[in-house]
């Protein structure tokens, strides 16, 4: 990523959400831009340890509660990921579940160590968590307190914490008067508002590579969604990180999705979605989320890609 034009934008880098977070501010204000990096690295360090679905911290503590039936106290913030996670398993047909940590956790992914070299679980294991369904559609939401009708249900936020980290980060900014700013997230990027210059984006091909540049200008969020940065290993067999909630298995296949939205929480949320929907169902579940710029790709290359993601700048290997 970089910016089209001459202006030299500051920049803070922050090692959170099990990745490097790099945020370029345009702004004639120096001074400014750097006091808001400086809160926002602090605010970014918040919500690492807040959301962390396995170190301890309040939604360790709320999934907690949670599994024993309490009616658990919880932030703002966990709450809007709630009703946003609801949402957007309805409209993914469950393919989006924020509740399977408990089905992440059997399959070893609570972790930052990679690959993994455990056994995947047994088909027991995953038939009774099959079983017991967890949905976020078991969770009830009432004043600034949740309960969950399903004991098996394990909140996860990974599909969609950091698109809604860029989103109230790009709100402070913008309050700030700083919204000509990009956020990149270990590669998923968002631009906060429109700016008098461009931004060019570089859509990884999932290799390493290059496979489109974009010049854009906010608000608009980049997302991916792919397996081959976490994956596990058994006997010769590779499974990747990306867990469909349906089957209860790991996605054997290699695949990238890349979504375009102006919304982070929606293009992170529909990144993870298209790839567990693969090259069958991805069409069906794009227009039910109601996603219109989207990019499949395998280790082979392009798999599909939609005529509004085509339509937004030069594709490199079409």
């Amino acid at each position: 990523m970089g910016c089209a034009g001459k202006t030299e934008p500051v920049r803070g880098q922050f090692l959170v959400f099990g990745t490097e977070v790099e945020v370029l501010i345009r702004s004639h204000d120096e001074a400014l831009a750097e006091i808001a990096l400086r809160e926002l690295g602090d605010s970014f360090q918040q919500m690492h340890s807040d959301w962390h679905p396995w170190q301890p911290g309040a939604l360790t503590r709320l999934n907690q509660q949670l599994s024993s039936g309490q009616r658990a106290p919880a932030d703002p913030a966990i709450l809007a990921m709630i009703r946003d996670a609801q949402r957007l398993e309805q409209s993914s047909q469950g393919l989006f579940n924020a509740a399977i940590g408990g089905l992440i956790e059997l399959w070893g992914f609570h972790t930052s160590h990679y690959p993994i070299t455990a056994p995947p679980p047994g088909v027991d294991k995953i038939n009774q968590w099959l079983s017991d369904a967890p949905s976020a559609l078991d969770l009830r939401i009432s004043d600034q307190y949740v309960q969950s009708s399903n004991p098996a249900v394990e909140l996860d936020f990974s599909g969609l914490a950091k698109g809604y980290a860029a989103k109230l980060a790009c709100e402070g900014l913008i309050a700030d008067g700083l919204g000509d700013a990009l956020i990149n997230l270990g590669g998923d990027v968002m631009i906060c508002d429109q700016g008098q210059q461009a931004w060019t984006i570089a859509i990884s091909d999932g290799q390493g590579g290059v496979f489109k540049l974009l010049e854009a200008r906010g608000p608009l969020a980049i997302f991916s969604s792919g397996t081959t940065q976490r994956w596990g290993e058994w006997q010769g067999q590779r499974y990747a990180h990306l867990l469909d909630p349906n089957s209860g298995q790991a996605l054997p296949h290699a695949i990238q999705a890349t979504v375009i939205n102006p919304d982070p929480v929606l293009a992170d949320a529909a990144a993870t979605s298209l790839a567990v929907a693969g090259q069958q169902r991805w069409m069906e579940i794009a227009e039910a989320m109601s996603v219109d710029e989207v990019l499949l790709l395998d280790e082979a290359g392009l798999i599909a890609v939609t005529p509004g993601f085509a339509a937004s700048g030069p594709l490199g290997n079409l």
